[in-house]
């Protein structure tokens, strides 16, 4: 048994409840430490999640941009509470998928389809190793970015892998980039009529301050499929300007942040929206 093995097996150990607290503990925390900086950051291995909302998925990871995903614990009360809403069976979108992790999620809870769209090189090269390794899986990749029309758009590249926002988003306006990509932009309704996916159950949201082109992209299978949707908003206004609309459509919405004042100083905020 190589090291990686070794230690993931260690973590094997570790109830999933107890994962996040491992930094508090005084002996297991530091060599916990040690052990990964020493002989897994910076190496790219395969590892199924033990626990969590995403156990049995199997994912190409690298270190330490993947811990989250290694132990299981990528964004745990939002992800926790996402797997609770998959249906057996249904047909759900992971759009702004990142490494696939949210589509794990739904792929472990018994989701029969998920189309998970996202427009970042990188990002679609980790969701492809995703699909290759959990063949049993029906996950599928669409490269593109989501908007409020069918069109071309920069896709404007963020220092961090998970961050990438095109060029009309207000995510972040004092933030750009001459690091820059064309990317194809679709519409769910463009997408949903047209017969290319089917309609959603579920949609899981995180676009980097897009999320309004987004949603008004979905206006007619929002009101006639009703999906429910586990959104991450990226400014006090864009989380106005979300509500205001989800409501209009006939939408309940639900304040999933663990710690308001948090995610009030970080201006992101996450919400669930569904249809009674």
């Amino acid at each position: 048994m190589n090291i990686q093995k070794l230690i993931s097996g260690a973590l094997g150990l570790i109830p999933w409840s107890l994962r996040l607290h491992i930094k508090r503990l005084p002996i297991i925390a530091p060599l916990q430490r040690y052990l990964v900086t020493k002989f897994l950051d910076g190496e790219e291995f395969v590892h199924q999640v033990t626990a969590g909302p995403a156990r049995g998925i199997n994912f190409k990871l690298l270190l330490p941009e993947d811990k989250g995903i290694w132990t299981g614990t990528y964004e745990t009360g939002f992800s926790a509470q996402l797997a609770t809403k998959v249906r057996p069976d249904s047909v759900t979108y992971d759009i702004g998928s990142w490494h696939g992790f949210f589509a794990g999620v739904m792929a472990a809870q018994g989701a029969a389809k998920v189309h998970v769209f996202e427009p970042l090189p990188a990002n679609i090269e980790r969701i492809q190793q995703l699909i290759s390794l959990n063949l049993d899986k029906q996950i599928v990749l669409h490269a593109c970015a989501v908007g409020n029309r069918e069109t071309e758009m920069d896709l404007v590249l963020m220092p961090e892998t998970s961050m990438a926002k095109l060029e009309e988003s207000s995510f972040q306006a004092s933030v750009t980039s001459d690091n820059r990509l064309g990317v194809r932009v679709r519409t769910i309704d463009t997408m949903v009529f047209n017969g290319e996916i089917e309609p959603p159950e579920l949609i899981k949201l995180d676009v980097e301050g897009a999320e309004m082109m987004v949603l008004e992209g979905a206006k007619k299978t929002l009101q006639m499929h009703h999906p429910e949707i586990f959104a991450e908003i990226h400014s006090t206004d864009l989380l106005e300007q979300c509500t205001s609309f989800l409501t209009i459509h006939g939408y309940l919405i639900e304040d999933l942040d663990e710690d308001p004042i948090v995610a009030r100083s970080k201006d992101v905020f996450q919400i669930r929206a569904h249809v009674e």
